[in-house]
């Protein structure tokens, strides 16, 4: 599914205490709204189309950044991960 292909929607991401401090000072999107606060992790919250460039964000963001909802977008950026993983071990694998 791309971005133009499905209506503006609510998104939840996690992310880890430090890359919060991060987002709350350069926002992903103008409707980021902080929902959960812990210790370890924050909760955003974004209403929003997940364009390209959002989801990229995401990926730049790597383990400090976890998409909750929706699952769609969260199992496409799992994928995303896995395949970016696949490609430094062949890479790293043939130089070596």
């Amino acid at each position: 599914m791309t971005a133009t292909d499905c209506n503006i929607q609510k998104m939840r991401l996690k992310s880890s205490r430090e890359q919060a401090n991060h987002l709350r000072d350069l926002p992903l999107h103008e409707s980021q709204q902080e929902t959960d606060r812990t210790d370890d992790y924050c909760i955003f919250e974004y209403r929003l189309r997940p364009t390209f460039d959002f989801r990229q964000e995401i990926l730049w963001n790597g383990k400090d950044a976890e998409v909750l909802k929706p699952l769609w977008l969260r199992k496409d950026i799992a994928e995303k991960r896995e395949c970016g993983i696949k490609r430094m071990w062949n890479k790293n694998s043939k130089e070596g």
